[in-house]
């Protein structure tokens, strides 16, 4: 028997909540391995739950199955603006590669993310994460960074800095099995 803890911040609403929960576990009936939990590639991406810009509650694990692209920009960002054309162009055909698109706005508040998203015709999925949690689960130390996750969670590249043209986005996305 192996004593577990774990430890974790859950964003809801823009406060943060912490929950420590203390278990063992019998190491004799683990069978199989799961992928390590993190922000590399070849990990399994964190999982998170984050408010959108039009008040849903989102976790990332909502979209296993699918290829995400998971995106962290803010309002104040210039290389964030530069790409908002490219993920404009690709929403709508993201449904095609059966794929998803989840936008997090970080360290920005939640009324700036809403507004600029209503002001540029944003219409993919915005989770806000005003304190940056979410941001430090994958190790983000500047913006635009842009992860691509497969239909089992896995990330398979990582991109800093803004993507200039939909071509880049799609030669990724066809990079995911």
């Amino acid at each position: 028997m192996v004593p577990v803890v774990i430890f974790d911040r859950v964003t809801h609403s823009g406060t943060v909540k912490s929950a420590v929960v203390s278990s063992t576990v019998n190491t004799a009936t683990v069978t199989t391995e799961q992928p390590k939990t993190g922000w590399r590639i070849g990990e399994q991406a964190p999982d998170f739950t984050l408010t959108t810009t039009d008040n849903h509650d989102i976790q990332l694990s909502d979209y296993r199955g699918k290829k995400v692209i998971l995106n962290f920009w803010a309002t104040w960002c210039g290389p964030c603006r530069l790409e908002i054309q490219s993920l404009k162009s690709i929403t709508d055909k993201l449904p095609e590669y059966d794929a998803v698109l989840l936008a997090v706005n970080t360290q920005d508040s939640f009324n700036n993310a809403q507004l600029y998203a209503k002001a540029n015709g944003l219409n993919c999925i915005i989770p806000v994460d005003p304190r940056g949690i979410v941001s430090g689960y994958y190790n983000i130390h500047g913006i635009p960074t842009t992860y691509f996750i497969d239909q089992k969670g896995i990330v398979t590249s990582i991109k800093i800095g803004p993507f200039l043209s939909e071509d880049e986005i799609i030669e990724q996305l066809n990079s995911i099995n």
